[in-house]
């Protein structure tokens, strides 16, 4: 799995694929610092415009690979394996996005007397919102969904759903970051249990789907 990780990982880099949203990310993530905000609304914020930043980045590694190249890899290591690694190098490049974030946020927004509860549960907020948005990501992307519209109205209306519907785990994590500067700060915990059950059936969705498809490209290469 390491090789291809690696793999993975410089083919984000060298396809400059990932500079859209990152550079996305940064700047929603500048325009908000003024140094008034408190410092578990920032988090809530900073991990809130994860989720399209990651679901966009998510989409373009898993895109940036031509299809001759993927199926030699397929034939080293199976149809799965190289969507699993596509999805973990972006998910790694997400909560590094979000732990720089945080790292930045620190000294310039005010924090409350409960700060390691409050970076605690940011923390935790930001976790949520990357596997949210990974999930997206997988929902979206190649091979479930291949054409380019589809994907980027499928990513723009699941990002706006998820961070508005009251049943999403990235709003009610992100609420209890926005609250967590209170007296009492709320650990999400519910949010991230509901998280990561999401974000593994939308992985798996999407390597099966890379399953079927090697394998009909086998059959008519047969």
């Amino acid at each position: 799995m390491s090789p291809l990780l690696r793999y993975y990982a410089a083919l984000l880099l060298r396809s400059q694929r990932w500079l859209p949203p990152v550079l996305l990310y940064v700047g929603l993530v500048a325009i908000s610092l003024d140094g008034q905000s408190l410092l578990g609304s920032q988090l809530g914020w900073n991990a809130a415009v994860l989720v399209p930043a990651l679901a966009w980045l998510t989409r373009s590694l898993l895109a940036a690979e031509p299809p001759a190249a993927r199926a030699c890899l397929a034939a080293a290591t199976g149809t799965r394996r190289p969507q699993y690694a596509a999805l973990v190098v972006a998910l790694c490049v997400g909560l590094s996005l979000v732990a720089v974030a945080t790292a930045v946020s620190l000294p310039i927004c005010r924090a409350s007397e409960n700060l390691p509860s409050v970076l605690g549960n940011g923390l935790a907020t930001g976790l949520v919102c990357a596997l949210t948005g990974s999930a997206l990501g997988a929902a979206g992307s190649p091979p479930l969904v291949r054409t380019t519209a589809g994907a980027a109205g499928g990513l723009v209306v699941g990002s706006v759903l998820l961070l508005v519907v009251s049943a999403s785990p990235a709003n009610a994590a992100v609420r209890d970051a926005f609250s967590s500067d209170g007296a009492d700060p709320r650990f999400p915990l519910v949010p991230l249990l509901v998280a990561l059950p999401l974000a593994a059936a939308c992985w798996w969705a999407s390597a099966r789907a890379a399953d079927r498809v090697g394998a009909a490209t086998g059959q008519e290469g047969g």
